[in-house]
């Protein structure tokens, strides 16, 4: 987020711990938070007197340590100027209709910046495990940085159709503030929503896949959204992981080699193998957790031989993106 400040917030009746707390936590999440008179002021001439004075004021180690983060509140990533990131204004005041951005107050500022990026997904801890493995090894570094400093976390929505019903109730204003006293706005710069395809063609999603990418944008969550580009997860597992549950899981021979035929049959038809349903292996619920309970002996070659990895760059570009 781009969080702009109003400079009389550093003067008057509010505490200084909540004023720290809102620097550290916008410089923890990485977020860019300006301090300046009007959110109007050029960028290069911002000015900020009472701030200055208040720093001036506090202990010397303590405006060493500000001094510090500031340079990283400073920075304006890359991706937040080309995608357009939405502003977040903190001030007691009406800043004026022509500023556009979602108006808090310092306390629901302090505590909406320190909040994670949230992935909503149909299933917690299967979606979890899938994209956590099926990502490029430095792209999997990263995330599990993030989940490990609380930066990112996933979020259990029950199933697509369930996801379209949280979305519209949490971008409404008056529903999200019951929900969690923050305005819908807030939901929406705080979520990023990962779900399948479960369609029988590129071109052609689900019925309840399309309806979620529709009310997505919809609510102004475009480019906060991402639909799997194969059918579902499953569809992800590579050859040699379908053909080593397979050898695991299968104990009759010629069972065994029906079976591993069967899986030569579905990769032989090429592109559209990521739409067409699995071959009957194991249990079918079996390969919905395999993600989860199988994948830690698996190559990370087996993925990129696959073809997955451009895919999940591009998905995780599209996350950080949103953080």
């Amino acid at each position: 987020m781009i969080v702009w400040t109003d400079d009389a917030l550093f003067a008057g009746p509010h505490h200084d711990l909540d004023r720290l707390a809102l620097l550290r936590n916008a410089a923890r999440r990485r977020h860019t938070l300006i301090v300046s008179r009007s959110p109007a002021e050029p960028w290069g001439r911002r000015t900020a007197p009472i701030f200055d004075a208040w720093l001036a004021g506090l202990p010397q180690r303590l405006q060493w340590e500000i001094k510090q983060i500031q340079e990283r509140l400073e920075i304006v990533s890359v991706t937040s100027v080309t995608r357009g990131a939405q502003r977040v204004l903190v001030c007691d005041g009406d800043p004026g209709a022509e500023h556009v951005g979602c108006r808090l107050s310092l306390d629901d500022a302090v505590r909406a910046l320190s909040l994670p990026l949230c992935l909503l997904v149909e299933h917690q801890l299967h979606d979890g495990a899938f994209i956590r493995r099926v990502l490029p090894p430095a792209w999997r570094a990263r995330f599990a940085e993030w989940e490990q400093r609380g930066e990112l976390r996933y979020e259990n929505g029950c199933g697509i159709s369930v996801i379209s019903a949280l979305v519209e109730y949490h971008c409404d204003d008056e529903r999200a503030r019951l929900a969690s006293g923050l305005p819908g706005e807030i939901w929406r710069l705080l979520h990023f929503i990962v779900f399948d395809h479960d369609g029988d063609s590129a071109d052609t999603p689900g019925p309840d896949s399309g309806d979620l990418g529709r009310t997505c944008d919809k609510v102004g969550m475009t480019g906060r959204w991402y639909r799997l580009q194969r059918r579902n997860q499953e569809h992800y597992l590579p050859m040699p992981a379908l053909q080593k549950i397979v050898n695991e899981r299968i104990t009759d021979p010629a069972d065994r080699e029906q079976r591993l035929a069967s899986i030569d049959g579905h990769v032989a038809k090429g592109e559209q193998r990521h739409f067409d349903p699995l071959p009957q292996l194991v249990d079918g619920a079996f390969l919905k957790r395999a993600f989860k309970d199988e994948s830690e002996s698996w190559s990370d070659q087996w993925f990129e031989e696959d073809g997955a990895w451009p895919e999940m760059t591009w998905l995780a570009e599209q996350i950080a993106s949103a953080m």
